[in-house]
């Protein structure tokens, strides 16, 4: 998988090495004598070196020219490569991409080799072929600098192998730097709209294909996020918004439609996929009975559901029915037969249900099953919006008056305790003068020592 930058490092001159890869690939290719690419490309390179073994030095520009003349005929034959011995292929390929890499135009080079490596099989080995492929395209990748934009085709080379041979180790691998590196790519590849939103299907692609679905919903929302505002109602875009709307409905795990909502390729499936985007809002906002009165009119495989998910819908909208209600209780306090109304249950199924609930971090509380409800610890707002902003403005009140209150009583307390302290310290001020007045009095202090208050009451008499 793509990892730090290193360099390819192979000893010898372009000529021997290009000869030496042009009548390899004759040989896997079984080319008869003279018809092969190594003898296509003799001429040319007898020309290079007699240019380069001058006395006087030979144009570098016009060398190069002649070097990329060779490197188009043998890059065109390299697909041979796929047929290679499996002992032999990374080694020759190493060796293509080395000299593709010393040209100016490498990326056209690189370019087409990347797609010998992801369009097709490496037929010398079908069990471990797509490692191979991958290893190349991995080594291609790394040596490139990490602005380079031909690190998005290569990406998308490893991407294309990893999603057709469904190999899920290999995503496995890339998943760590998926979450860390591609907003930093997006940046360094200076990648438009269109490759960005190529880039983050892409990835959701190979996701869905290896069972990561909230990841392949993470990025079908990336993707979406990249779709201007006057493309929103194109089909490529009502497309890409549609996949993105029956993910998030068919995950189980995805309970929060706010990011889908806003989006306006989203909006613009209003008029193109009205029963889909209706049921949106029904997820987004509204309840169980809602949910039940739009299937009268609207079965599921007539917005593109599938009827397999009939059961998972059912159950996702009656638990985010239960965060509904949670968040609308008054005094925290949700009575089971609420619950039981809303979610259309027995009374005796509420207690499952809720605890269903919690577990999906909807709402946090404690069943009481003396009392026969449920007190609400938290719950999860299903939209924001102006009346959410005023229930909060309302606590934030109340705790701002709780807060006032106590600091009034710690204020007061603590100036009592401050008059308290100080007259204190006068009275023992003024106990150990008195006191000690006595005391030089003839000694008699010491006869009643143990009433001290009388003593101090008796020496302020004289």
């Amino acid at each position: 998988m793509p990892a730090p930058s290193n360099t390819l490092l192979i000893e010898g001159s372009f000529a021997e090495l290009v000869d030496e890869l042009a009548q390899y690939i004759d040989t896997v290719c079984k080319s008869e004598a003279g018809s092969g690419v190594q003898s296509q490309i003799a001429p040319t390179l007898g020309e290079i070196r007699e240019k380069e073994q001058a006395e006087e030095p030979a144009d570098p520009a016009s060398i190069q020219t002649q070097k990329d003349e060779v490197l188009k005929k043998v890059v065109g034959k390299a697909a041979a490569l796929n047929t290679a011995p499996e002992k032999e292929f990374t080694a020759a390929y190493n060796l293509l991409i080395h000299l593709s890499n010393q040209s100016p135009s490498r990326d056209m080079f690189l370019n087409r080799i990347c797609s010998y490596l992801s369009e097709q099989p490496v037929a010398s080995s079908a069990q471990f072929g797509p490692s191979l492929a991958l290893t190349t395209l991995t080594t291609i990748f790394n040596i490139l600098p990490n602005n380079s934009e031909s690190r998005y085709h290569v990406f998308m080379a490893i991407l294309k192998v990893i999603r057709s041979t469904s190999n899920n180790a290999a995503f496995d691998a890339l998943t760590p730097q998926l979450n860390t590196n591609v907003p930093k790519w997006v940046v360094a590849w200076d990648l438009d709209d269109e490759d960005a939103r190529s880039l983050h299907v892409a990835i959701a692609d190979v996701a869905a294909a290896s069972g990561d679905h909230d990841m392949s919903y993470k990025y079908l929302l990336h993707g979406l996020e990249t779709i201007p505002s006057d493309s929103a109602s194109e089909a490529e875009s009502r497309d890409l918004a549609k996949r993105t709307l029956v993910a998030a409905l068919t995950n189980p795990t995805i309970t929060d439609f706010n990011p889908l909502i806003d989006r306006e390729a989203i909006q613009a499936l209003r008029d193109s996929d009205s029963g889909l985007f209706d049921l949106l809002n029904i997820f987004a906002s509204d309840d169980y009975a809602a949910y039940t009165e739009f299937l009268e009119s609207n079965p599921l495989t007539s917005i593109d559901l599938p009827e397999s998910a009939a059961e998972m819908l059912e159950t996702k909208i009656r638990l985010l029915t239960i965060a509904s209600l949670a968040a609308g209780a008054t005094n925290r306090s949700l009575p089971y037969s609420t619950i039981s109304d809303a979610l259309q249950i027995p009374k005796e199924d509420v207690e499952m249900w809720m605890i269903d609930a919690i577990r999906a971090g909807l709402v946090e509380g404690k069943l009481s099953q003396l009392k026969q409800e449920f007190l609400v610890q938290r719950a999860t707002y299903r939209v924001f919006g102006p009346k959410q902003w005023s229930e909060i403005q309302g606590r934030l009140m109340v705790w701002q008056r709780s807060l006032e209150g106590v600091l009034s009583l710690v204020k007061s307390e603590r100036e009592k305790f401050e008059r308290e302290g100080a007259g204190g310290d006068d009275m023992q001020q003024n106990g150990e003068r008195r006191f000690g007045g006595y005391r030089g009095q003839g000694g008699r202090g010491g006869r009643n020592q143990n009433h001290q208050p009388r003593e101090v009451d008796f020496v302020g008499g004289d």
